[in-house]
C-alpha cells in the first residue's frame, strides 16, 4: 500500500510539472501571437500609406531632402545649416526697406568703390529712378550724391562740379588723400617708386646721362582752385631742378617705354612728342594752354601750348 501511494504522488508530481510546462508554451505562443498582430498592423498601415498620395508624401519628404544634399555632397545637417543661412541673407535684404536717412548713413561708410558695387550687385540700389533732384538716377548716384552733399565743404563742391555723383565722392575721396602718381615717365634708372606700394612718393635717381623723366597724376581737375603741397629731400647733397605742374589728361604714356620725357617739349629733341600728345585732345582741351609748370631751380613759371612749331 505505501508503494502504490508512492508512485502515485509521484505521479501526479510528473503531470503537474508537465501541466506547468505547457502553461508557460501557452503563455509564449500568446505572446509570440500578440507581436505578430502588431507586425501584421504596422504592415497594413504601410500598405496603406503606398495607396495614398499625401502620406507618401510626407513619409518620403525626409529621404527625399536626404538624397538631394547628398548629391551635392553634403550631408542633411549642411543642406539644413544652408537653408539657415539663405534665411539669414533674407533677414539682410532689410537694408531695402531702411529710411532714406539710414541709407545714406550706412552708404558713408561704404565710399565710392563700396556704393558703386553695391549698385552692380542689387538692382535695387543700381537701377534708374527719379531722384531727389527729379532727375532720373539710381539710388546709388542719389545716396553719393548726398554723401557728398552731407561731408563736403563749400570749397570741396566749388572744384567737383560737373561730375556724376558716385565720380564726384571718388574725386573728394582722393582730394583728401596724398596725391598718387600713376605714371612714371622715363629711364628705371632715373625714376622710380620710394616705396612700390605708396604712389604718392617719388624717388629721382642721377644717371650718368641727362635725362627728363616725368611722374604724372591721374586726377583729373575740371573746376575751381586745387592746391597741393610737395615735400622735396636733399639726396647725396644734390638738389636736382625739379618742376611742379599741370598738364591736360593723358593715359598710359607710361606704357610706352619712354626713356627721355618732359611735357613742356622745350628741347629740341622733345618736340617730336607734340603731335602724340595733341593725338589725346578732347573738345574740353581749348587751343592755348596745355601744360604748365613751376622751376624750382629757377624760381619761375613757364607754359607750353603744343600747337607751337
Amino acid at each position: 500500500m505505501d508503494d502504490f501511494s508512492r508512485g502515485l504522488v509521484r505521479r501526479i508530481d510528473a503531470l503537474e510539472e508537465a501541466r506547468s510546462d505547457l502553461a508557460s508554451k501557452v503563455e509564449a505562443l500568446q505572446s509570440d501571437n500578440e507581436s505578430l498582430k502588431r507586425e501584421t498592423d504596422r504592415v497594413a498601415e504601410r500598405l496603406k500609406q503606398k495607396t495614398d498620395p499625401d502620406g507618401l508624401a510626407r513619409e518620403n519628404a525626409t529621404p527625399r531632402e536626404e538624397i538631394a544634399s547628398l548629391k551635392c555632397g553634403e550631408s542633411y545637417g549642411e543642406s539644413m545649416a544652408k537653408v539657415s543661412r539663405k534665411r539669414l541673407k533674407t533677414e539682410h535684404l532689410a537694408l531695402t526697406t531702411l529710411g532714406n536717412d539710414a541709407q545714406v548713413h550706412i552708404a558713408s561708410f561704404l565710399g565710392a568703390k563700396g556704393i558703386a558695387c553695391l549698385g552692380q550687385t542689387c538692382g535695387h540700389f543700381g537701377m534708374g529712378r527719379v531722384g531727389t533732384d527729379g532727375q532720373m538716377m539710381s539710388l546709388v548716384e542719389d545716396l553719393a550724391g548726398q554723401v557728398v552733399d552731407g561731408s563736403a565743404s563749400d570749397y570741396e563742391k566749388s572744384v567737383l562740379v560737373g561730375r556724376g555723383k558716385v565720380k564726384m565722392l571718388s574725386e573728394l575721396e582722393m582730394m583728401r588723400s596724398p596725391l598718387c602718381f600713376e605714371q612714371l615717365i622715363g629711364s628705371a634708372d632715373a625714376i622710380r617708386y620710394s616705396k612700390p606700394e605708396d604712389k604718392s612718393k617719388i624717388t629721382l635717381l642721377t644717371p650718368h646721362n641727362f635725362h627728363y623723366v616725368t611722374a604724372i597724376s591721374n586726377h583729373e581737375m575740371k573746376a575751381g582752385r586745387h592746391y597741393v603741397t610737395f615735400h622735396m629731400t636733399e639726396v647725396e647733397g644734390r638738389f636736382n631742378d625739379i618742376e611742379c605742374g599741370v598738364v591736360r589728361p593723358i593715359k598710359d604714356w607710361d606704357n610706352k617705354g619712354l626713356q627721355d620725357f618732359d611735357p613742356m617739349c622745350f628741347s629740341m629733341n622733345q618736340h617730336k612728342y607734340r603731335k602724340l600728345l595733341l593725338a589725346e585732345k578732347t573738345d574740353e582741351w581749348g587751343d592755348d594752354l596745355h601744360c604748365c609748370s613751376y622751376s624750382s631751380h629757377a624760381g619761375k613759371c613757364f607754359f607750353a601750348n603744343w600747337n607751337d612749331e
